[in-house]
């Protein structure tokens, strides 16, 4: 049976949780599984979840949203011009990113696999694939 997900709270208890990735934190509409293996589906208007969100279901079942480290690539630049056509490029496919000075961190993400293998093959660029907390800049991943 799938529960479904009627409420959103801050600071009450909880019976369950659920680790999603940031992407999936941003999903208006999400189907997932807790880690007690409860099936729940949730339509989340206007807004995305928060770590420490609490899921309240119909039957009052409550469940901890916390955050999974995401799939990511590092990239660091060691001129800003590589720099500055690599976050163009990204940004012209509407991808969420962290900037720092001269580095780029982005989720790895099939839309954006044609620019990773052209930076894995730039000697101006270092990739590195890890996992790690994804927080983008600014008001990414945004809708028109």
């Amino acid at each position: 049976m799938i529960k479904k997900v009627i409420e959103i709270k801050k600071g009450t208890d909880a019976s369950d949780e659920v680790e999603l990735s940031w992407f999936d934190m941003q999903k208006p509409n999400l189907t997932a599984v807790s880690k007690a293996g409860v099936n729940f589906v949730i339509k989340a208007k206007f807004t995305h979840l928060h770590e420490n969100d609490i899921l309240v279901c119909e039957d009052n079942y409550a469940i901890k949203v916390s955050r999974c480290a995401d799939e990511i690539f590092v990239l660091e630049f060691s001129d800003a011009l590589t720099f500055a056509k690599t976050a163009y490029e990204i940004g012209n496919r509407h991808q969420p990113v962290m900037l720092e000075e001269f580095k780029i961190i982005i989720l790895d993400d099939i839309s954006l696999s044609d620019i990773i293998k052209e930076c894995m093959a730039n000697e101006n660029i270092n990739v590195e694939k890890t996992k790690g907390y994804f927080k983008p800049n600014g008001k990414a991943h945004h809708s028109h």
